[in-house]
């Protein structure tokens, strides 16, 4: 669980449901109002309909967490939710690849939202690990943020998901 009053936007931006603008209009909202006196509060923030609101009240409190917490997860715990995400630019005949980004319903097909964006790793292959639910569709981006560029793994009704 996160502090509503503390939280960043990276950390907003890893909610499912919540983009770059909406993490900053909370974060906005909350330093110029003072922080937040109650979760319903979020509701007044543009960007926060009811499906984000949802979304947030699961990850997120008024306060510190105490270790009493029933909802207190250890990053054991976290980590078991979490799915690893793998992509190997040899695999598709690709040379030379900078930047590897995932959009899918988990930031509404926004090309530009680099939230779930994979770390290159030793091997050749980009990977990272997010909390993702089972049948989640998605793509695979490099090196662009526009659906024009064609630089995805992924085509039209041919969509990659999570867990399969």
């Amino acid at each position: 669980m996160k502090d509503l009053n503390s939280v960043d936007i990276k950390e907003l931006q890893q909610i499912k449901g919540i983009g770059k603008v909406t993490a900053q209009n909370i974060v906005q909202y909350r330093e110029e109002n003072g922080g937040f006196d109650s979760l319903d509060e979020l509701k007044n923030v543009s960007g926060v309909g009811a499906k984000s609101f949802a979304n947030l009240k699961e990850e997120i409190t008024l306060g510190e967490t105490s270790d009493n917490d029933e909802n207190n997860i250890s990053v054991e715990e976290a980590e078991e939710d979490l799915v690893r995400i793998e992509f190997n630019p040899a695999d598709y005949e690709i040379a030379e690849v900078n930047e590897v980004h995932l959009v899918g319903d988990m930031n509404n097909w926004d090309p530009s939202d680099k939230t779930y964006s994979l770390e290159p790793e030793e091997s050749g292959i980009w990977a990272n690990s997010f909390a993702l639910e089972e049948g989640l569709e998605y793509k695979v981006m490099y090196d662009s943020t526009s659906w024009e560029e064609d630089k995805h793994v992924g085509f039209y009704g041919d969509n990659l998901k999570v867990g399969q």
